[in-house]
């Protein structure tokens, strides 16, 4: 009997738990066995999955919803479903509902299928790939196994998380996030260290003709080249590569528990290489919403896109909190409904009468992409690493090339940098409303999202920062509660 790869997925496994989980082989589904022979076709199929996986880890509850409800940006209110307020501004997330587990799981199968495939480019078949195509998707798997780790703990944040090793079996520690973020980042460098082997472009002495761009081989989702640039050439993922590298840096060298400023500059020169060499306020409007994107086909692949959802309303006083002259006010709408009032009230108590130009359940918005990374993210993230640098010029005029294109009133020179954070602050949460956790990371790492800076949303309200371990997670270790992490 064959053994099928589940439509990219490297291996069908569950997590740590490491049950069997049973995939339904597709047609054209790469064997097992076909991976200590790998084809150009074998390897297209694994790379569209790796990223299949990755888009539905992503465009999920528990990574575009349930982060955002924590920021105090949104709520979810269901009557038949009380935990999305219950167990997020009402009380602690049990580890064994949706709530406790989501946003888990799903990345490991992405970081697995990512990490067999990088087995398998170890030994490849000889005359097939090119050793710069090697290097390429070397590159592209390592970045994208970073990527997926960075997921995780970005909802975990201090619980900390596993890290899977070669073995898919292992039930590794539970590793602190410094670990973790050091981890991640030198995949990142040695993903960059691929790309760079691998080369921009094909070797040319006749001037007079074209640069020919060296591409991975094989062909990414359309997601990924239809929004301004084509991340199949591989100096586009190198430049993917460097701005998740000076985002993971940014936020190591702020971390709470253990700062690292000399990580600064280092961001900066980082997120700077992923805008292409741009210099503060130097990235054209245009540009900002140039990036990768995750797209939704309800019909072609039914997955629609998760905030397409009319129990989705805004949190109380969103809409109160930007300018009317500021273009992404439109973001948030008043609720309409057949029998008005259209008022969304859960039973704790919470009530809205707005939502989310984009949360009604119409066709439309249920194909809304949904942005991985965009030059724009990357702009506001340099402008946050300018202001810890003290470097408030650079960051003003970061923020204004962002604040300019939405507002007609640009920000003057910052008085300090408590004015510079909170205006990078309302950029970021304005411009990255509601795609996934940004605005939760961001409250935590300032040290924000406590009743000094918010009122309580119910009286029971903890201000809950990260979500548990799964249930699944602790019964592997034999635990009921999240363990001690491992500081190595």
């Amino acid at each position: 009997m064959k053994r099928y790869i589940g439509i990219a997925l490297a291996a069908g496994l569950a997590v740590a738990g490491c049950k069997d989980n049973p995939i339904a082989p597709p047609i054209d589904a790469p064997t097992v066995d076909a991976l200590s022979n790998l084809t150009r076709t074998t390897l297209q199929q694994l790379a569209i999955g790796v990223t299949a996986q990755d888009r539905s880890a992503y465009a999920s509850t528990g990574v575009v919803i349930l982060p955002e409800i924590l920021a105090r940006d949104v709520y979810r209110i269901d009557a038949s479903e009380p935990r999305y307020v219950g167990e997020t501004l009402g009380g602690q997330a049990d580890p064994g509902s949706f709530a406790g587990g989501s946003g888990f799981s799903p990345f490991y199968t992405a970081t697995r299928a990512a990490n067999t495939v990088l087995l398998a480019l170890k030994n490849p078949p000889p005359n097939i790939f090119s050793e710069d195509e090697i290097n390429a998707a070397n590159g592209f798997f390592r970045t994208m196994k970073a990527l997926d780790f960075y997921r995780v703990i970005e909802l975990r944040d201090t619980v900390g998380i596993p890290l899977q090793t070669d073995e898919p079996r292992a039930i590794t520690p539970v590793y602190c996030k410094q670990y973790v973020l050091t981890y991640i980042a030198a995949l990142l460098d040695s993903a960059n260290a691929d790309f760079l082997a691998a080369g921009d472009s094909v070797a040319n002495t006749d001037t007079s003709k074209a640069t020919v761009w060296k591409t991975v081989p094989f062909t990414l989702p359309t997601s990924w080249s239809s929004h301004g640039r084509d991340y199949n050439q591989v100096r586009n993922l190198r430049r993917f590569n460097r701005g998740l590298k000076g985002k993971v840096d940014f936020y190591r060298a702020i971390d709470r528990q253990a700062p690292q400023p000399s990580l600064l500059p280092t961001a900066v020169s980082e997120l700077t290489e992923a805008l292409g060499g741009a210099g503060p306020g130097a990235v054209p409007a245009s540009d900002l919403k140039v990036g990768i994107y995750y797209h939704f086909d309800p019909v072609g692949d039914q997955f629609s896109n998760p905030r397409a959802d009319n129990k989705i309303a805004a949190f109380a006083g969103l809409q109160d909190s930007i300018p009317a002259n500021d273009t992404r006010s439109s973001k948030v709408t008043l609720r309409t409904c057949d029998k008005p009032p259209c008022t969304l009230t859960a039973t704790q108590g919470l009530s809205s009468d707005y939502t989310f130009s984009f949360a009604a359940p119409t066709n439309a918005n249920t194909i809304v992409p949904i942005p991985l990374i965009t030059d724009e993210e990357l702009v506001l993230l340099r402008a946050q690493a300018y202001i810890e640098e003290n470097q408030l010029n650079n960051a003003l005029l970061d923020i204004n090339s962002v604040h300019n294109v939405y507002s007609p009133t640009p920000y003057t020179a910052f008085a300090n940098q408590d004015a510079a954070r909170k205006a990078v602050l309302f950029e970021k949460r304005w411009s990255l409303l509601f795609e996934g956790p940004q605005r939760l990371v961001d409250l935590r790492a300032y040290g924000y999202l406590d009743e000094a800076h918010f009122a309580k949303a119910l009286p029971t309200d903890p201000f809950n920062q990260a979500f548990p371990l799964p249930r699944a997670e602790l019964n592997a270790r034999g635990l009921t509660t999240n363990p001690a992490c491992s500081a190595s």
